[in-house]
């Protein structure tokens, strides 16, 4: 069974979530953590299922849309995406395919089936010094949240990997022990950083893995909808909040969007922050095949 865990320092900076079996869980995590964690293991999987995958604040909002336009052939805004993380079985089971799910764990928390082959798996990756400025960012819209921390707060508890869903570094060095090993053909590695700067050929190759429409004016269409600006612009014309969002914000604006930057991490660190970061990343992903751009 999970354990409500708080961290809290001397400065005030607070964390409140769940732990089981070693990882930091969100605290609306479904139930015990552990019951839900077994359905979702059992989890009966479709073959047009795509499951979008990524630590928090490096794109999940961003490849759901682009997924479930390509999935569906509508370019129309579709909202946030269901996480398995968060929602009963039930609801999961009974949604109209093609389902198009997300989660913030790793491939060993998926479905059995999709561990076996069964649906699409689409991971992204965002550089992990923009992905904690945007977590900082985020959490100050929020009424609620898990983490209450200044900036240095949160550095401090993102470096010692005391956040919602653990590490970045030991998220990424899954991931990474996952690509060297696992031998399925239903994943697909992309960087946060390498879409902004050619979108469109990424999407060239995400419509054929998925089995989606490959003509050009359809993936051209896609390519200019999940532009940030045209996403943003979208998602405020179109947001109601809906139970997901009223559980943490009270404001009637969509809390995920801001800027989608590549750099603005240097407008938090500074320069000592910035000089120990690099340090512990040198260190930690010395011997990692995924390799990030910073500006």
């Amino acid at each position: 069974m999970a354990e409500s865990v708080e961290v809290r320092d001397e400065d005030g900076n607070l964390l409140q979530t769940k732990k089981y079996d070693g990882k930091y869980y969100v605290s609306h995590f479904i139930g015990n953590v552990k019951d839900h964690l077994a359905a979702i293991d059992d989890m009966a999987v479709r073959d047009d299922d795509t499951f979008i995958m990524s630590y928090p604040k490096s794109g999940t909002h961003w490849m759901f849309t682009l997924a479930k336009m390509l999935r569906t052939g509508d370019t129309s805004y579709h909202g946030s995406p269901t996480f398995l993380d968060f929602n009963e079985m039930e609801k999961l089971n009974n949604m109209p395919s093609p389902r198009i799910f997300a989660t913030h764990m790793i491939f060993d928390r998926l479905p059995r089936q999709a561990r076996e082959g069964k649906g699409k798996i689409l991971v992204i990756f965002r550089n992990p010094k923009d992905v904690v400025a945007s977590l900082h960012e985020f959490i100050k819209k929020l009424d609620h949240s898990d983490v209450i921390a200044s900036w240095p707060g949160l550095l401090k508890f993102y470096m010692e990997g005391k956040m919602t869903y653990g590490s970045w570094f030991d998220h990424i060095q899954a991931w990474d022990k996952t690509k060297k090993e696992y031998k399925g053909d239903n994943i697909m590695y992309l960087i946060y950083e390498d879409m902004k700067k050619d979108l469109r050929s990424h999407v060239g190759e995400i419509a054929p893995f998925l089995g989606a429409n490959t003509e050009t004016d359809f993936l051209d269409k896609v390519t200019d909808k999940c532009t940030f600006r045209n996403m943003v612009s979208e998602a405020t014309k179109t947001f109601t909040p809906d139970d997901q969002w009223k559980e943490v914000t009270s404001t009637k604006t969509l809390p995920i969007y801001r800027k989608g930057e590549i750099g603005d991490w240097k407008n938090h660190f500074t320069v000592a922050q910035n000089e120990y970061f690099n340090k512990v990343y040198e260190e930690k992903m010395a011997n990692n095949s995924f390799h990030f751009r910073f500006e």
